[in-house]
């Protein structure tokens, strides 16, 4: 698989040094945004393959005051499907309750339980998603890119 730009949202540090060395050991580029402003700011400046989402991590800049950390990430997905569809998610977080893996779902994002998943299914997900991703972008015959792209 060629190499591809991996976004990670989170804000926990001690989660994202073992995923950001396993993705570089595969040979894919890793970002890290620790706020929600970060990642749609990082998402509008460059290419990005896939994003993995924590449910619950600050909203930061001018998002402080309408959205909570509890819900940071659930806003951040709604934000990628309206702004940018064709970019895969995933959400890892502890926050397992129905409704909020509903609404990941619903939203068309994979849900995986932070801290239960061992490391290896968290990159067989992200592989996976990644080829599905390359197989839409092939039949839609390379077009639906992101402007700027």
């Amino acid at each position: 698989m060629d190499e591809k730009t991996i976004l990670l949202v989170d804000d926990e540090q001690a989660f994202l040094e073992p995923l950001e060395d396993a993705l570089l050991h595969l040979r894919h580029r890793v970002r890290k945004a620790t706020t929600v402003t970060a990642a749609l700011e990082k998402l509008q400046a460059e290419r990005i393959h896939l994003v993995t989402i924590d449910i619950m991590l600050p909203a930061g800049g001018d998002l402080d005051q309408s959205v909570s950390s509890q819900t940071a990430g659930l806003h951040l997905c709604q934000e990628m499907r309206r702004r940018f569809p064709q970019i895969p998610a995933i959400c890892m977080s502890v926050v397992t309750d129905k409704e909020t893996i509903r609404k990941v779902r619903g939203l068309g994002f994979s849900f995986l339980r932070k801290g239960e998943v061992p490391l290896r299914t968290v990159l067989e997900t992200i592989e996976a998603e990644l080829k599905k991703a390359d197989a839409n972008q092939k039949r839609r015959g390379g077009k639906g890119q992101l402007r700027g792209w």
